[in-house]
């Protein structure tokens, strides 16, 4: 067992040392039971339709498909039933309790569907479905509860283990809804922006809402889908009324039709979430007591409803329930849908919420039916969060005024994993007003890193590093502080809330000096218009697109005309000004082209070019060329890559390029444009290809009037943004691989650094370290750690203040460790705990062996820490 337990147990799965090993290497997500099971259901869904409606007409096939549907969820139940024994007591005498020998008589088949219907009633189990039974459905039946393959790969073959739902989770059957309600309105799914939820985020939603929540609350999904959401409130309420005794079949029902509440435009959804809350009743009852039956009463127009939250009717309706928990995942894009059971909605006006995010007119609603201390957990798309418009800020103004205590979590590293089936858009979990959030003045914002084994775990990963407190209005004063300190530091933050409060834009600059600017040409794209003739004064133009960029100059590229390219039509031509020299060009996505990974860049053409929609472009031909030579050096250093990273609303949240209104919205410096500061910018341009762009970004530095530190903590963004801008599966590998000696050396003369800077004022003590590199070649838990190790030394500092760490020390660290790192989160989260140990004049450093969290970013912040731990009122 102790050998289990070091291979996979929950310090193996915590530093994930077991999805590393060769066992977890072997495990896949996309294998598990119920994924499997869902394939099956939907071969058994496609063969059953076969059988109904063999010629194919699209009238003949809806109504097949929708008969054929019931005859699997009325199978799926039955199944339920039998394999969990609730089923065997109340069978009539002639139904065997076994269903492979029932699908083999038609008129068994037709008297267990009819037994169902009377049995449990409710809203899934119509009456007389049975009679329309075929022979050739018996059979695909049989073969299904039996456990013969019904897709097309291996088909026909009996598996070795039939499908046992007495273990199997009842949220499979939110992959039901996915297979039957998208599949019976698949373009309106599509166009409602339907996304299916893991239940590990259900959890991870549900957890800050149940605590502290009184056992008779009333919980609404007002998108409920599936009823996933439901599902799990359902079973924490009766485990709050009952905890560990017995569960009365009267007090399940209780808050079955009490408490639990959804709300969907979808009547399919609906009949589906009811299905689920009915099997999550029969497995929560153990008791029941004299003359109570199993019927259901019916929840839709109960509990669940057909409506649409935004409309009127659904907000006035939720209002009267006495909601006081709203959770959910509502679509992130949306159509219109004709409705007959409910009025056209009321058009909600612009104002609140994002026209292309209509979740967060969900969002607006449920903060009206709840008020401003009510609890919220949502999944909402993240990017409209964090963007420039005014439309967007002004939605960010009334979350963050209209919530008392709110956390927001940021997903969208993981939106390429399969985090939301279906779904690339960057996701975000909102919470309001539950668990231990920051008072009302406050609020709590994190990021979930991507982590290599997500894809085949499901496991969210997190540490203290990624969460922090900021300041409600510093938020709203500044749009970039929000996505800096979700992304960043403390000193990232105030860097940015610098920058956007104290420098003019480079929108601002290019106008008051008289330089041209905009898009250029599109060949093709989705526009009404179509492509038209080109001019040809611009045909003739030497041409540029992103392959054929380079940074710095173009001088000496030969860059051939659209003429010479057989291009002879574009869909926008732009005006013949916008391509007049001198030049200065900015490349919205051509990252790799750039000098540096992780940096931007930009090109000065010294002759008329015209250039393609890939790039923004400004005309100099009636302003100072001097200024194109200055900003195109400002814009090759570290610094605006470092603004994109932290402050560009859909950088690295949604897409790897930047927009226009991203660039015009750069913070840059006065620029009194003389000789000398040209001759300086050319300079550092001249030397950039060989010096690492050091002098750029000195350059940039001083102008900007950054410290030394601030200087470090912008040119380390280079490294900690390549990701970011590459937005490829490799760059984020490089991210989490283990960091080098040199990596280590430069965290802890950071961290040395920036505590001495304070301590050299006294000249009595500095601060050194020592590093303990990850063992090589191990794959044990503990090998997955790194550490340094920083004491106090009598004396000014020297120049070098680390050193290496014996062998013996480096084993005394890590045989402390299982003790402390060892502990019990949630099972969807894996804790990557990050440690500062103290022990006298003495604190010892421990994080995950991964090169992100031993940056120069992050050796400033610990030394920040150690500096605060040792403060008057510091905590240690």
């Amino acid at each position: 067992m102790d050998g289990l337990e070091e291979a996979c147990g929950r310090f193996s799965l915590d530093t994930g040392a077991f999805w590393a090993s060769d066992l977890g290497k072997g495990i896949d997500r996309s294998g598990k039971v119920d994924r499997v099971l869902l394939e099956e259901i939907r071969a058994l869904e496609d063969r059953l339709v076969a059988v109904s409606a063999p010629d194919g007409g699209h009238d003949a096939l809806a109504l097949a498909r929708s008969r054929c549907q019931e005859l699997v969820t009325c199978t799926l139940f039955a199944s339920y039933l039998m394999d969990r024994g609730l089923a065997q007591p109340f069978l009539p005498e002639d139904l065997v309790p076994d269903l492979g020998e029932i699908f083999r008589s038609r008129p068994r088949a037709s008297a267990l569907f009819e037994w169902l219907h009377v049995t449990f009633n409710g809203d899934v189990f119509p009456p007389g479905i049975g009679e329309g039974l075929l022979d050739g459905h018996l059979g695909l039946l049989e073969d299904f509860v039996r456990g013969t393959v019904l897709t097309e790969e291996g088909r026909g073959q009996l598996r070795l283990f039939r499908f046992r739902f007495d273990t199997l989770p009842i949220e499979l059957i939110s992959s039901v809804y996915e297979a039957f309600a998208r599949r019976a309105a698949a373009d309106m799914a599509k166009g409602l922006g339907l996304h299916y939820t893991p239940v590990e985020l259900v959890h991870m939603a549900l957890d800050p809402i149940f605590e502290g929540l009184g056992s008779d609350a009333r919980i609404l999904d007002p998108t409920c889908g599936s009823g996933l959401f439901l599902v799990q409130s359902l079973r924490r309420l009766v485990w709050k009324r009952c905890g560990n005794g017995p569960r009365p079949r009267s007090l399940v029902r209780e808050v079955l039709y009490r408490q639990v509440h959804g709300i969907d435009v979808q009547r399919a959804a609906l009949r589906i979430a009811a299905f689920s809350l009915y099997l999550a009743a029969l497995e929560l009852e153990t008791e029941a007591g004299p003359g109570e039956t199993m019927r259901f009463e019916c929840l839709i127009g109960l509990t669940l409803h057909e409506l649409d939250f935004l409309s009127e009717k659904a907000r006035t309706l939720a209002g009267g329930l006495g909601i006081e928990a709203i959770v959910g995942n509502p679509p992130w894009t949306h159509v219109t849908v004709p409705r007959t059971a409910d009025p056209p909605r009321k058009r909600v006006p612009k104002e609140e919420g994002t026209r292309r995010a209509p979740d967060h007119r969900f969002l607006l609603s449920a903060m009206a039916v709840v008020g401003r201390s009510g609890r919220i957990a949502m999944y909402l798309k993240a990017s409209p969060f964090l963007s420039r418009s005014g439309e967007a800020a002004s939605f960010r103004d009334r979350v963050v005024h209209g919530l008392d205590r709110l956390a927001l979590l940021n997903l969208s590293p993981l939106r390429h994993e399969g985090l939301f089936a279906g779904a690339q858009s960057p996701g975000l979990l909102l919470c309001a007003n539950c668990g231990n959030l920051p008072d009302a003045d406050r609020m709590l914002v994190g990021t979930f890193p991507w982590t290599p084994d997500f894809a085949r775990s499901g496991a969210l990963a997190l540490s203290s590093a990624d969460v922090a407190v900021v300041e409600k209005e510093r938020v709203l004063a500044a749009p970039s502080v929000l996505k800096a300190a979700m992304l960043g530091t403390p000193r990232d933050v105030r860097i940015m809330e610098r920058l956007e409060t104290g420098l003019g834009t480079l929108e601002e600059v290019m106008k008051a000096a008289g330089a041209r600017s905009g898009q250029g040409f599109q060949v093709e794209g989705k526009a009404r218009n179509k492509p038209k003739p080109i001019s040809q004064e611009i045909a003739t133009l030497p041409a540029i697109f992103p392959r054929d960029y380079v940074p710095l100059s173009l001088d000496g590229v030969h860059l051939p005309s659209l003429n010479d390219r057989k291009i002879s039509e574009l869909l926008f031509e732009r005006d013949r000004d916008l391509y007049r020299a001198p030049l200065l060009l900015f490349p919205k996505s051509a990252h790799r082209k750039a000098l540096q990974e992780g940096r931007t860049s930009a090109t000065l053409a010294m002759e008329d070019t015209a250039f393609s929609h890939g790039f923004y472009g400004y005309s100099f031909a009636q302003a100072d060329v001097r200024l194109a030579t200055v900003l195109c050096a400002l814009l090759n250093s570290a610094i605006p890559g470092y603004q994109f990273l932290y402050g560009a609303g859909a950088l690295g949240m949604e897409r790897p390029s930047i927009l226009l209104q991203d660039l015009r919205a750069l913070r840059v410096p006065s620029i009194s444009v003389t000789d000398a500061l040209e001759a300086k910018a050319r300079a550092a341009l001249e030397a950039a290809p060989t010096d690492g762009c050091a002098a750029l970004d000195a350059f940039a530095a001083k102008l900007y009037g950054l410290r030394p530190d601030e200087r470090d903590l912008v040119v380390d963004g280079v490294r900690r943004g390549r990701s970011t801008f590459l937005d490829t599966p490799l760059s984020r590998l490089d991210d989490v691989a283990v960091p080098s000696r040199l990596d280590l050396i430069r965290y802890a003369s950071t961290t040395c650094r920036t505590v001495n800077a304070v301590l050299r004022f006294a000249g009595v003590r500095h601060l050194v370290a020592s590093v303990a590199m990850p063992r090589p070649g191990g794959d044990g838990p503990l090998d997955r750690f790194a550490a340094v190790r920083f004491g106090i030394r009598p004396g000014r500092a020297p120049s070098d203040t680390v050193v290496g760490m014996d062998e013996g020390e480096v084993d005394a660290i890590f045989a402390d460790l299982r003790g402390r790192l060892v502990h019990n989160p949630a099972p969807y989260l894996l804790e990557r705990r990050s440690l500062r140990i103290y022990d006298g004049e003495q604190v010892t450093v421990v994080k995950p062996a991964q090169r992100r969290n031993w940056t120069v970013a992050s050796g400033l912040q610990d030394g920040d820490l150690i500096l605060a731990d040792h403060a008057p009122g510091g905590e240690r």
